[in-house]
């Protein structure tokens, strides 16, 4: 079974509110990502991997890509070279889970873009955040906060406040607070 997932148009913030939830600095974080089916189920899916490697990657300090497609990604991977120097390893997905988190201060993120396969629970006993993107539904939860499927458990990403520091509020609220 899998979902299609909304919050990939605009991942940037989601990205930003993992790592706060799980108490990780950007420069500590390690991110890796299984690349979706060259031709499963999100083939017309709008955002796939390559649309959030773009948003989050000026944040990426260290970069895996497990896939069948190794060219589909070169020019990313040189493209952010030049432009922040994050060296990307691009990887085939049989060499998936080979290597353990040895770093002390850093957390490994690895976010799932297969439509098809089974949930990979191997990783998250490596001590890998195991983020499956269309294997579980992400929902919107209470107050429009998102709620993210990180292995076993939820995490809810509370959505940004405004830069001008007033709190967050809906039409609903707006509309209650106005009468």
């Amino acid at each position: 079974m899998y979902f299609s997932n909304e919050f990939l148009y605009d991942f940037k913030p989601v990205y930003e509110g993992i790592l706060a939830a799980k108490s990780v600095k950007p420069e500590c974080a390690i991110v890796e990502v299984i690349d979706e089916e060259p031709d499963g189920a999100g083939m017309f899916e709008p955002a796939g991997t390559l649309d959030v490697l773009e948003q989050i990657g000026d944040e990426l300090n260290a970069l895996t890509i497990y896939t069948d497609r190794p060219a589909y990604f070169h020019e990313f991977a040189e493209t952010m070279y030049e432009k922040t120097g994050l060296v990307s390893l691009i990887v085939s997905k049989k060499r998936l889970g080979l290597a353990k988190n040895k770093e002390k201060n850093s957390s490994i993120f690895l976010l799932d873009f297969e439509w098809n396969s089974a949930l990979y629970e191997k990783q998250i006993a490596l001590g890998k955040h195991y983020i499956p993107i269309h294997k579980k539904a992400w929902r919107t939860a209470e107050n429009l906060d998102i709620a993210v499927p990180i292995g076993y458990n939820t995490v809810i990403v509370k959505r940004p406040k405004k830069k001008t520091g007033a709190p967050w509020q809906d039409r609903f609220e707006k509309a209650f607070y106005r009468s």
